[in-house]
């Protein structure tokens, strides 16, 4: 390699090295197709033609479609510089697992699909095994409450799994973007997991003070807009020391983690209250404001459930969506997931209304 042109000299000098190794050269200034596959001829010079296709195209990114492997240059928010992973060639890796070597196939990217759909097999087993169980016990009792049973656990389900999943997807991408602001992935770890959990924790003592569908949608905009704003914290301050930038870049995740906070005890709030008026026990606000009802019947420990098994699938879901579509697009779909989240708060006025709770 060179920065600039090679001179007639040199390429003489690489062309007779290669010559006298009986190495085959696929792209050289001025390399005839005939020149090219002489040595270790191969059936179909695939290599030759694609150094031709990438160095003669004004736009490289039609070939890197086409091509069969994943060749596309690593970017910051998809540096991965070993996947050469494409999903059409799904069928010709499962054909051949395990009878042949494919250095560049997609074996390894199908442990963690093996692994999702374990743990998805896992999460529906334990979050509505209980939910059966439950059922059995209760349809005589709540015959008459079956609309009001159903309406909240389909709330609570996709309330708790959203939050679940969504909390990955920011997480783990803002990792990846703290590697450039911080320099070491292992710092950058240890930054986002103690900035996120302490201002969270913070938001979570905090949430009564919130009102509960602004702080959803404000979230959802932060969530959002958090790329961009991070990326122009690291271009302003990449070159200040590196104190300076592990103080403002956990000052700048406070603001996240804080709303990020509020959302899970403002739907427990929400779900104790519910589950009560449910089962036909009248609550006072009072009673609400001081946390002094019980959703009774496991509605609460389901939630937590919800949330954590939707964590485990969000982990490794994160990672298969960042492998095919970068960082950017596992943040944007948990902007999305806290979006759904506050339209599911909108629809919520009975905890507005009935026990005061924002």
């Amino acid at each position: 390699m060179k920065q600039g042109e090679f001179t007639d000299e040199e390429v003489a000098v690489i062309r007779a090295f290669a010559e006298s190794r009986r190495f085959d050269l696929v792209a050289a200034p001025g390399l005839r197709p005939e020149e090219a596959n002489r040595y270790n001829v191969l059936p179909d010079d695939a290599y030759y033609r694609l150094s031709a296709s990438l160095l003669s195209a004004s736009d490289p990114h039609p070939v890197y479609t086409s091509y069969a492997f994943d060749i596309a240059p690593p970017t910051d928010d998809h540096p991965f510089f070993g996947h050469f992973f494409k999903w059409s060639q799904a069928p010709e890796v499962l054909a051949t697992l395990g009878k042949t070597w494919q250095p560049f196939g997609g074996a390894g990217y199908f442990v963690l699909v093996a692994l999702l759909g374990l743990s998805a097999i896992a999460a529906v087993v334990l979050i509505f095994a209980p939910l059966v169980l439950r059922l059995r016990r209760s349809n005589a009792v709540h015959s008459s409450k079956d609309k009001g049973y159903a309406r909240l656990r389909w709330w609570t389900l996709a309330y708790f799994g959203l939050l679940g999943i969504a909390f990955l997807f920011v997480e783990i991408p803002i990792v990846q973007q703290y590697i450039l602001l911080v320099g070491k992935p292992t710092i950058a770890l240890a930054v986002v997991l103690f900035a996120l959990l302490t201002a969270s924790g913070l938001g979570s003592l905090s949430s009564r003070r919130v009102p509960w569908r602004a702080g959803s949608i404000a979230l959802t905009v932060a969530v959002a807009l958090y790329p961009s704003l991070i990326r122009a914290l690291a271009s302003a301050i990449l070159l200040a020391p590196i104190e300076v930038r592990l103080a403002l870049g956990w000052l700048a995740l406070l603001p996240l983690g804080f709303l990020m906070g509020t959302m899970f005890p403002k739907g427990i709030a929400y779900l104790e209250v519910s589950g009560v008026q449910v089962s036909g026990v009248q609550v006072s606000g009072a009673q609400v404001a001081g946390a002094q009802v019980s959703g009774g019947e496991g509605w609460t420990p389901w939630a937590w459930g919800i949330n954590g098994a939707a964590s485990v699938i969000s982990a490794i879901a994160s990672a298969l969506l960042a492998l095919t579509f970068g960082f950017s697009f596992v943040i944007a779909c948990g902007a999305v997931c806290y979006g759904v989240c506050s339209l599911l708060v909108r629809g919520t006025k009975r905890t507005q209304t009935v026990s005061g709770v924002k």
